[in-house]
């Protein structure tokens, strides 16, 4: 999805439930691959659904609108990076600002952050749950005891460095450790949106290889 030149969005940090359909709020709030995701004010209807249109969200004294965090820290330190996948997104529209974070009128994925334990242990089968991102045309990362690794990039596709990371792990067995414990951040100093995307390889072969890997379970 591309977001109008005309508009400067503010990158904040997020949790997603991850199912088969894709990603949800914790709330259980659909995201649409290629749609923003417009906020509705639940506060001002008495029903579970979501009511769009009873007054314009975000507004400041109440709690409607997309949440996301200034820091993918703050996710760490309160828990909420147990609860699903990562990553971080683009706010615009109408954009409450508050300590920690910000209420925004729309939203749309910029990154997902994977780590082992939220993938299936077959390649098959992880690559039929990498699909189910792949629609949002957003980069996906995923993490390592180096960092955080490439495993699919917008115009690229399918990216060598992540996925030759996934084949070693799930032939080994080895559940990696993802972070360190002292600062809960990647080994290699970095998440992968504080930093310029680096040089690294790529090749026709990768899509050939990854589904090659994953034809047997």
């Amino acid at each position: 999805m591309n977001i109008p030149d005309y508009i400067s969005p503010v990158v904040g940090y997020r949790v997603w439930q991850w199912d088969d359909a894709g990603i949800r709020s914790l709330n259980g709030e659909r995201w649409h691959p290629g749609k923003p995701l417009a906020a509705g004010c639940k506060a001002a209807s008495r029903h579970a659904e979501v009511v769009r249109g009873t007054h314009g969200t975000p507004q400041a004294d109440c709690t409607c609108g997309v949440y996301a965090t200034k820091s993918f820290d703050h996710l760490h330190r309160t828990g909420y990076d147990l609860r699903g996948i990562c990553g971080a997104v683009w706010l615009w529209g109408t954009v409450v600002e508050h300590k920690f974070g910000w209420r925004a009128q729309f939203a749309y994925p910029k990154s997902f952050c994977l780590t082992s334990d939220t993938l299936p242990f077959t390649l098959a089968a992880i690559q039929s749950r990498l699909e189910t991102l792949i629609p949002y045309s957003t980069d996906i990362f995923l993490a390592s005891p180096a960092g955080y690794l490439p495993v699919w990039t917008r115009g690229s596709g399918y990216e060598q460095a992540g996925l030759d990371y996934l084949v070693e792990v799930r032939k080994t067995g080895i559940r990696a450790s993802e972070a360190n414990p002292e600062t809960g951040r990647p080994r290699g100093g970095h998440w992968p949106w504080d930093r310029h995307r680096e040089d690294d390889q790529r090749g026709a072969g990768l899509r050939c290889a990854f589904q090659s890997e994953g034809s047997g379970d």
